[in-house]
């Protein structure tokens, strides 16, 4: 496993990181399901104490993946010895009279960190982020008072925000506060790659890339007409007009990759951006842990396969206008 620094927090980071929104299972907010399908606890706590075992010390979680779950799970599979390990959580996602919305009040964000802490069986979280403000909130909020408060009463070491658009991080960066910015990049989602990741870098802003794998779509697992069930949250976020787009587009990358591991030449192509500190792809059992971890090898993409697949999106007009909550 190689390491990377997150920013301005200085933390050393595995390139390969651990997003543990699978292993919540299923989530349901206001009658709209969030979740993964059923997650056996055995074996996602088998997948996070494997991917340990592998050099990874990155963990990515929230308090809303499934309803807390995910955070018990990894304080169940790590809580016995933290050395080494850094933990990620979120805040600001509610549902309050069966309706989802969101909560940056100093009060829901401190009782949410405490929450978290609990679940993890931690006594500091080593990053805490905001989960997907709009611009606007970004902008005026007293977001980063609150979380400095946090700092200096230690139940975090370390604060940032994920957004979902390429505005949002900008206005994250125009800000200036913060550490690190957990942002969608992969080969078929690049809009962050023209003005983000480069201001990123040059502010020392860590980067989190999110759905490096595309909820599969970029490991070849999926077919244009593929469904999903209804207890997985891909039955809405990947429609089936989106799988008709979205699949023969990963086949053009496919072939470009050529004949090795498509999965693996997907991670890899997120790492190649020097921006990036860490990816995330999410692990429900321990071979996808492993799987995940192989693309951690030292050895980088040749550098015209990631010019050739840059240059597919940017003559791509579906792909470069398109702009999702994901």
């Amino acid at each position: 496993m190689n390491y990377r620094t997150l920013g301005k927090s200085g933390l050393k980071v595995s390139e390969i990181g651990f997003g543990a929104w699978a292993i919540g299972g299923q989530s349901e907010a206001a009658g709209v399901q969030w979740g993964w399908g059923d997650t056996p606890e055995s074996d996602a706590i088998a997948a996070v104490r494997r991917a340990r075992e592998l050099g990874v010390n990155f963990f990515d979680t929230a308090d809303v993946y499934g309803s807390g779950r995910s955070e018990e799970i990894i304080g169940k599979a790590l809580g016995q010895n933290w050395n080494g390990i850094f933990v990620a959580s979120k805040v600001g996602n509610v549902t309050r009279d069966g309706k989802s919305g969101k909560d940056w009040s100093r009060k829901h964000i401190t009782w949410s960190c405490e929450q978290s802490l609990k679940r993890l069986k931690k006594d500091v979280l080593e990053l805490y982020q905001l989960h997907n403000p709009v611009e606007e909130d970004i902008r005026r909020g007293d977001w980063p008072e609150t979380l400095e408060r946090l700092r200096e009463q230690g139940k975090i070491r370390w604060y940032g925000v994920s957004v979902f658009l390429p505005e949002e991080a900008l206005a994250v960066l125009e800000r200036g506060a913060g550490h690190s910015i957990q942002l969608a990049y992969n080969a078929l989602r690049q809009e962050m790659a023209a003005e983000v990741l480069p201001l990123a870098q040059k502010k020392n802003f860590g980067i989190i890339a999110r759905v490096p794998l595309y909820y599969g779509i970029l490991a070849g697992k999926f077919k244009p007409d593929t469904k999903f069930a209804a207890t997985d949250h891909r039955s809405h976020t990947l429609p089936p007009e989106t799988m008709r787009e979205l699949a023969p587009r990963a086949e053009k990358l496919r072939a470009l990759a050529g004949d090795g591991n498509f999965a693996r030449w997907s991670l890899k192509f997120v790492l190649a951006h020097p921006a990036v500190s860490t990816v995330i792809p999410g692990a429900r059992n321990p071979k996808q842990a492993e799987a995940n971890c192989s693309a951690s090898d030292g050895a980088p993409l040749p550098a015209q396969q990631v010019a050739n697949a840059r240059t597919m999106w940017e003559k791509d007009d579906y792909l470069r206008k398109l702009r999702t909550g994901l």
